[in-house]
């Protein structure tokens, strides 16, 4: 927060001043408030009215000033709030924005808006300014109160002054909120027994794309980790407090995190590229999830100077050929459970049906939510499109076939797909090789060595790579109750590559150290599946995996 905007705040209310523009826990407040006339009424005041927030839509020509709107900042936190500091009172704001505070006041009274869903003894989302010790946003209206029944109305403004942004962005955050609480409104109506575990929103108008300090605003992207979202706000470069199908698609990653499973491993990724199947899973998952939570098929961000750029994808469309090749490696269908255009696109069609619908499977989201809560959850396999294939069949099996014919449009197979076979392309191999009790494999289901590849992308000493084939998938049942070795061991002409061993839990063995083998032993009951995956600092590593009783 610069000082302009820290001496604006400050002009706002004496209690913010002082906690937020100070680095405390009430910053980033601002907004306006019809503030009533001076009284000295004191005893009991009812307060009641509207909080709002300053919006904008977004379009193909980035963020539409010339169309502003007033929405209601849905279930946020509001106190109010003594005279001395005291908190009299807590609520949510309603659907529509509405509040209604009681409390016994002496003359004067504060109304606070913090930047928080749940309730005020158990907040689970919280926006907060990273760049000024992660101060919690807020709106404040101080009121003389001169009746005991007071009409006091909130909105947080945007700071657009026509052609640039010249106040205070107290809009930012609670655009940002509003779109949590779309979404964890979708989650309540099928589920209302949801727990949503802590968020922080980390938002500033000073998070940038620059990599470096993020307490400084250099995020690069937004992006979410571990329980926290890192939004863009730099203004006239990236903005992201408007581009909703954004933030929606960075919540659900943490969906995936805490309520289904999250086995990505990161990384760059867009169209066109032929991903690792659980980074392909992810990003396409999080983009359908954004557009079932906006109700809207069209996933914008926009950006630029003047914010004045927006790209626009479709996510009820095809967006690739269905006879467009990668030029590369053994040149795959762009189409497949490697791509996340086609997961995104896979998703939104089972759940989507009206006007714009182009195929006939309406599934809504109820059992979507409930394989990605339960069965995703919990499979022995990587999570991918085959095992949601899989389960969503059983979960909806009076539309098996239906669900076949949109799968088998995207080059997936649904003959014998079940949650760890592959056999859509002849070019690749499939997704897991068996590796027997006892033994040791240095040939894929193809027969053909076992190495990592760099076919669509290269690993690095640092970086394993997130495309496919950069790493190998494995599958080894036990034979009987016993404890078993799993051992990946760097083979020549490879036989200095550093590799790593990482299981379906996304637990990892990698000692960092060039031609050592890597392994774990494993206590399995008979008949039980465990699943690993082999990758290598290094591209196109060539090892060999063993899976042996007796540790």
């Amino acid at each position: 927060m610069n000082f302009q905007q820290c001496k604006l705040l400050c002009l706002l209310g004496l209690f913010v001043a002082l906690s937020g523009c100070g680095g405390g826990g009430g910053g980033g407040g601002g907004g306006s408030a019809d503030v009533a006339s001076p009284s000295t009424n004191t005893g009991t005041a009812t307060f009641g009215g509207i909080v709002t927030y300053t919006d904008y839509p977004v379009t193909g020509s980035g963020i539409d000033y010339d169309s502003e709107q007033s929405k209601p900042i849905r279930g946020a936190i509001i106190q109010l709030l003594s005279a001395s500091g005291a908190v009299l009172a807590s609520a949510n704001t309603g659907s529509d924005g509405s509040y209604s505070l009681s409390g016994n006041v002496d003359g004067t009274a504060r109304l606070l808006v913090r930047a928080e869903l749940g309730l005020a003894s158990s907040v689970n989302t919280r926006v907060v300014d990273n760049t000024s010790n992660n101060a919690l946003y807020t709106l404040v209206a101080d009121v003389d109160v001169d009746s005991n029944t007071m009409t006091q109305n909130i909105n947080a403004g945007s700071g657009w002054g026509g052609s640039s942004y010249t106040g205070v962005r107290s809009a930012g955050p609670f655009s940002i909120l509003d779109v949590i609480y779309q979404a964890q409104q979708l989650m309540l109506s099928v589920d209302s027994s949801v727990d949503f575990p802590l968020l922080t929103v980390n938002w500033s108008t000073l998070n940038s794309s620059a990599n470096g300090n993020i307490s400084e605003g250099d995020i690069g992207t937004s992006f979410y980790l571990n329980n926290n979202l890192y939004i863009l706000g730099n203004a006239n470069s990236d903005t992201d407090e408007y581009d909703k199908a954004v933030i929606a698609h960075e919540w659900a990653h943490y969906f995936e995190d805490n309520l289904s499973r999250l086995d990505s491993v990161g990384g760059n990724h867009g169209q066109g590229d032929i991903l690792h199947p659980s980074v392909a899973w992810s990003e396409g998952f999080a983009t359908a999830l954004a557009s079932i939570i906006l109700d809207n098929p069209l996933y914008i961000d926009t950006f630029g100077l003047g914010q004045n750029i927006g790209d626009i994808t479709n996510v009820e469309q095809d967006s690739d050929s269905d006879s467009a090749t990668f030029s590369g490696g053994a040149n795959p269908l762009l189409d497949g459970y490697y791509s996340e255009t086609s997961v995104m696109e896979l998703l939104y069609d089972l759940f989507d049906g009206g006007s714009i619908d182009d195929d006939s499977v309406v599934l809504g989201f109820a059992p979507i939510y409930s394989v990605l809560t339960n069965e995703l959850r919990t499979t022995k396999s990587f999570i991918s499109l085959f095992p949601f294939l899989h389960f969503i069949k059983l979960e909806s099996p009076a539309n098996s076939a239906l669900i076949d014919t949109l799968f088998s449009d995207e080059n997936i197979d649904v003959v014998n797909a079940n949650e760890f076979d592959d056999p859509t392309d002849a070019a690749l191999p499939p997704i897991y090789t068996e590796v027997a009790a006892e033994a040791t494999v240095t040939l894929d289901s193809n027969s053909a060595l076992l190495q990592t590849s760099n076919a669509y992308g290269s690993a690095s000493s640092f970086n394993e790579g997130n495309k496919l084939l950069n790493q190998r998938f494995f599958k080894a049942t036990a034979a009987g109750a016993a404890c078993y070795t799993i051992t990946a061991r760097p083979v020549a002409p490879t036989a200095g590559a550093d590799l790593s061993l990482t299981f379906v839990d996304n637990s990892k063995v990698d000692i960092f150290v060039g031609g050592i083998a890597e392994s774990r032993d494993v206590n399995l009951t008979a008949g039980e599946i465990v699943t690993f995956s082999v990758g290598a600092f290094s591209d196109n590593a060539r090892f060999s995996v063993s899976f042996v009783s007796g540790c």
